[in-house]
């Protein structure tokens, strides 16, 4: 699928045909005009996937207690500076590669390269490079989404090399995947479901 369906404004429990177009547009404004560097609510992420030619990028932005979360469960390590980063990097970029599960042709893709970042804001990034999937089937899971526990979740959006959106998740710790088609290179993408009319 392209798009699996947003949940309702203010509905806890989401309803594959409860979308309204104004609820999804809420959504895709949110992202829009959030910067990606900003994540300071803690169970609020934010994940964008842009396809080149020749790979795959995944950038997640979260807020730092929730990425400490995610390599110190037992909260020793107070808080992540410029000062003590580097002492960390290893851990935080060994967490990066396992956030997310991608597989591509029935295959999970081997992630090429990944990086951690440390904002103006305190939020953490991770940049994560993965080979281009070959054309057909991609499913996303946000693995990291089972760790942190029920709350969790963000927005995740799907763009070509040129900005073209090929699909968008409101991703959730109970429903933390998303999958689309990948166009054979060189060909137009499909552009993603609209929401139903109400």
């Amino acid at each position: 699928m392209q798009r699996s369906p947003a949940r309702e404004c203010g509905d806890p429990a989401p309803s594959p045909r409860a979308v309204t177009p104004l609820c999804a547009l809420i959504f895709l404004a949110a992202f829009t005009f959030i910067s990606p560097a900003r994540a300071h609510d803690p169970f609020e992420a934010f994940h964008s996937v842009t396809l080149h030619p020749d790979r795959l990028e995944l950038v997640i932005t979260m807020a730092q207690a929730t990425a400490l979360k995610l390599i110190d469960p037992t909260a020793k390590i107070p808080a992540l500076t410029s000062d003590n980063l580097a002492a960390h990097r290893p851990r935080l970029v060994r967490a990066a590669a396992l956030l997310f599960i991608l597989t591509s042709d029935r295959k999970p893709l081997v992630v090429r390269a990944a990086t951690i970042e440390l904002t103006d804001e305190n939020d953490l990034i991770f940049r994560v490079t993965y080979p281009r999937p070959a054309p057909g089937p991609l499913y996303l899971s946000a693995a990291y989404l089972r760790h942190l526990g029920d709350g969790y979740g963000g927005i995740l959006e799907v763009n070509d090399s040129l900005d073209k959106n090929l699909g968008w998740e409101q991703l959730l710790w109970g429903r933390p995947h998303f999958d689309l088609t990948i166009p054979p290179l060189g060909a137009r993408a499909p552009s993603p479901t609209p929401p139903p009319k109400p």
